[in-house]
């Protein structure tokens, strides 16, 4: 119970953004090949925001979360994984294929609630939410819901390259896959190598966490006046995600914290995007103090949550 508290404390400090006052923007329909053509614009941006002197505390937070649960990872796994078997959810991923084409898995989908929680962080998932917002905002002739769907598609297609960059410089091994303790590290793989043995290599960062990261930043910096939904909601499907890959073996839990500061920033990269604000500075307080309650077994485990703008 005492790594769960540790883990569940870590993701809430790292996923905690800054309050903002509600603002009133005036949105720009998106060009047809925004997604793409905004790209390099968009890496310059999240490069400058992420590497400029006021991100240095920022790295403290992800360098010192990563390090604390590095030290844990074992242990903390090997926890998460017993918690999912009592509760008849098993360490396994129940996702089967819906569409295959020339025998490989095109789409898959859900069947169980541990596999729902993992598909939070599914590309299609995403991919289906911005297509939601796009059509929307078509019928309804609204240009924040096109963004905001444009804005989660380019998300989704542009962070990937930083993120797919440094899962080959790293070279993590998988829970699942682990040849020692918290996994192998084999920095620089070839790419062949990567390839034909991706989870020996792809562990860290997490992409599902980065993903699931950003779209819930897109939507909370474009419907200010729903944050209370936004972050509850948002929080808790990042918290079941970050558990379900633990259990089902898929990724340690300091593969999350920069896999979640990166979410964040390009997150909050690609909200700014044919969006003018006529109002507010909007931010209000970088700093978010949230209560906590836990009970499992007759233990209990109460206190706060601490976190800060990065």
């Amino acid at each position: 119970m005492r790594t769960l508290a540790i883990f569940l404390f870590l993701i809430v400090t790292n996923f905690s953004s800054p309050l903002y006052a509600e603002e009133k923007a005036e949105y720009t329909a998106p060009g047809a090949f925004d997604f793409l053509t905004m790209g390099p614009q968009t890496l310059k941006e999240a490069w400058k925001i992420s590497f400029r002197k006021e991100a240095l505390p920022a790295w403290g937070v992800i360098a010192g979360t990563t390090a604390l649960t590095y030290y844990y990872d074992e242990e903390m796994l090997l926890e998460v994984q017993r918690m999912g078997r009592r509760l008849g959810i098993g360490n396994h991923d129940h996702t089967t294929g819906a569409v295959t084409v020339g025998g490989m898995d095109l789409i898959r989908v859900p069947t169980d609630f541990g596999s729902t929680m993992y598909y939070f962080g599914d590309g299609w998932t995403h991919l289906a939410l911005s297509f939601g917002f796009m059509g929307t905002g078509a019928l309804t002739d609204d240009n924040r819901a096109l963004q905001t769907g444009n804005q989660i598609l380019h998300g989704m297609i542009w962070s990937t390259v930083p993120n797919q960059m440094l899962k080959r410089s790293f070279g993590r091994e998988s829970p699942y896959r682990r040849s020692e303790k918290r996994g192998a590290w084999r920095p620089f793989p070839s790419p062949s190598t990567y390839n034909n043995n991706v989870s020996k290599y792809d562990a860290m960062p997490s992409g599902h966490v980065m993903t699931l990261t950003m779209s819930l930043t897109v939507i909370d910096s474009n419907y200010p006046e729903y944050k209370l939904y936004t972050r509850s909601i948002g929080g808790t499907m990042l918290t079941l995600l970050s558990l379900q890959m633990m259990n089902n073996g898929v990724h340690w839990a300091s593969d999350y914290p920069l896999g979640i500061a990166m979410g964040y920033v390009f997150g909050k990269v690609v909200s700014r995007q044919g969006k003018t604000v006529q109002s507010g500075k909007g931010k209000v307080s970088n700093f978010v103090l949230l209560p906590y309650h836990l009970s499992q077994n007759g233990q209990r485990v109460s206190g706060f949550n601490m976190g800060f703008l990065f």
